[in-house]
């Protein structure tokens, strides 16, 4: 049975590794930021479209779901430290090409191939670090270390927005995907550089199908099943509406700028939500705020169908940004119901759902905004939130109901 003892940050940097793992996952998430700015943008100012700047959205997640089906089960045979220093510096080539297809005539096709091609062996390396942090942490230290990956993550979103607008503004995409590869590169160095010896845990060969056979064994325990379907669905729905930022502040006649935060509001949310989940609630708190929280990501967005100014959609997007922190209630009895040795294959098996809804949101989002604008769109998303919580939500145990 769960307790409500909480642990600290001291005792998660404590773990020998967690820094420059902390440190490289930064770096890669501001310039996985910095990246889907500047395409998105090169995409809306070369087509004008909704449905081709949500596409560029998707473009960055769909293509994993491909690799996400075979290459996982891999990452258990290899050694992390040279698996996730090289992941860094595919995407510091990919920003890089990226940076010089946004010169040419046909940098919007390039960019979607050099894009496709980088999502599609992403799940190798996203699989090696999330299986290096189960081997770091144990128990409650565990789930405090994912939420605070979580809020870092947040962070250096709005960091790399914040920098990437004024960059954009400034310099244009071109500039802010250079800085974008400088990032990678830099994640890549620290990887290299800062993370213990990891062996591989994996010793039999290794086969395209072996990935597929695991996910069907590990989607056939009931835990893992339901905690996979209450994260994956209304993430997607709301990288739907993220994919809308462009569009939005466009079609309420604003700027770069406006997109930025637009862009913003998510991870500026989800980081406050995390903050205050993982440290003011204990394990058993944070698994009885899941209700609560999946409402306020749903009842939130509902307002955008009025499509209010950007500021005001911006603040309703974060507020509904804060709900996210409900995947924190299950992050213990999800790394809890893994068996030893399929951790890599486990949260590939996560991270490809998630990929898969991060293309599939925005693909439904798009042209949904092309029809109704993009208010209406994303508080139609809002609305399909709602409704998910009310079928993927686990009913309470009689029993314990009782007692």
């Amino acid at each position: 049975m769960s307790t409500d003892t909480r642990t600290t940050y001291r005792e998660v940097f404590a773990a020998p590794g967690f820094a420059a793992l902390f440190g490289a996952t930064t770096l890669t998430v501001l310039g996985i930021s910095l990246q889907i700015l500047a395409f998105s943008v090169l995409v809306f100012d070369a087509t004008g479209s909704s449905t081709w700047s949500s596409a560029a959205f998707a473009a960055g997640f769909l293509p994993g779901v491909v690799g996400g089906l075979l290459l996982p089960s891999l990452a258990d045979r290899l050694p992390a430290r040279p698996l996730i220093a090289t992941g860094g510096l595919v995407r510091a080539t990919g920003s890089a090409l990226l940076a010089l297809s946004s010169t040419s005539h046909s940098g919007v096709a390039a960019g979607f191939v050099v894009v496709t091609t980088v999502a599609l062996v992403h799940p190798l390396f996203s699989s090696a670090q999330s299986g290096v942090v189960t081997r770091l942490l144990a128990g409650d230290r565990y789930v405090l270390g994912q939420s605070l990956f979580t809020i870092t993550s947040m962070v250096a979103q709005l960091l790399g927005l914040a920098v990437g607008g004024v960059v954009l503004q400034a310099l244009g995409t071109t500039w802010v995907l250079l800085l974008a590869a400088a990032m990678q590169a830099g994640a890549a160095l620290l990887s290299a550089v800062g993370l213990p010896s990891v062996p591989a845990r994996g010793h039999t060969r290794w086969a395209p199908g072996d990935t597929l056979r695991g996910y069907r064994k590990l989607f056939s325990l009931s835990t893992i099943r339901s905690l996979l379907l209450l994260w994956w669905v209304p993430f997607a729905l709301l990288a739907g509406v993220e994919s809308l930022a462009v569009p939005y502040a466009a079609d309420s006649g604003a700027g770069g700028l406006a997109a930025s935060a637009l862009m913003a509001a998510a991870p500026l949310g989800a980081m406050v939500g995390a903050a205050a989940v993982s440290r003011l609630a204990g394990p058993r708190t944070r698994e009885k705020l899941v209700p609560g929280l999946l409402l306020l990501l749903g009842a939130a967005l509902l307002p955008l169908v009025a499509s209010p100014p950007a500021p005001l959609a911006a603040a309703l997007i974060a507020v509904a940004s804060i709900g996210l922190a409900f995947e924190i209630g299950g992050q213990g009895r999800f790394r809890e119901a893994l068996p030893t040795g399929h951790e890599a294959l486990g949260f590939g098996l996560l991270g490809v759902g998630m990929m898969t809804g991060q293309g599939l949101g925005p693909l439904i989002a798009g042209p949904l905004a092309d029809l109704v604008r993009p208010g209406p769109a994303s508080a139609i998303m809002g609305g399909l939130i709602l409704a998910s919580a009310v079928f993927l939500l686990p009913r309470p145990d009689p029993i314990e109901a009782r007692t």
